[in-house]
């Protein structure tokens, strides 16, 4: 019988990744968190705190900053830690 690793064998093992792969381990988590229907029930204080950040969103979209676009903001940052 296959035996299941802990929490902290799993952290450690991530932690071992480089920023790109913990970046897309973070990204496959978040995917599958997404579409779980676990999370369901949202408090009646997180409901008004979405809403509140949605009227700011609405009011002023260009204050946002698309996912794509910050996960290659993070990949350059990434990058020129690297090279420099």
């Amino acid at each position: 019988m296959q035996q299941l690793m802990s929490k902290s064998e799993i952290v450690y093992g991530i932690r071992q990744l480089n920023v790109s792969d913990r970046l897309s381990v973070i990204t496959y988590i978040w995917d599958e968190i997404k579409e779980s229907h676990e999370l369901e029930t949202v408090s009646e204080d997180e409901r008004r705190l979405l809403l509140n950040r949605l009227g700011d969103y609405r009011a002023n979209p260009d204050s946002a900053t698309d996912w794509t676009e910050l996960r290659q903001e993070i990949y350059k940052k990434k990058t020129y830690r690297m090279v420099s």
